[in-house]
């Protein structure tokens, strides 16, 4: 009887490391979301960074020293 009541307190008891686990599920979901937006925007994110690039060759070209 003893040995059931230890074993089910122990099992009712909250675990110490909970807190850890729920931030690592959270982290891990926060990374599939942004690698899964970056596949789907890839594209067009690659579109501005190659505007953004001309723009800056464009700015510097025209400036004189």
């Amino acid at each position: 009887m003893l040995a059931l009541y230890v074993w089910l307190k122990a099992w009712l008891t909250p675990e110490e490391g909970q807190d850890l686990i729920e931030y690592a599920l959270i982290i891990g979901l926060m990374v599939v979301i942004a690698v899964l937006g970056l596949g789907f925007m890839g594209q067009s994110v690659s579109q501005l960074w190659s505007k953004i690039g001309a723009w800056m060759v464009n700015t510097v070209g025209k400036v004189t020293f």
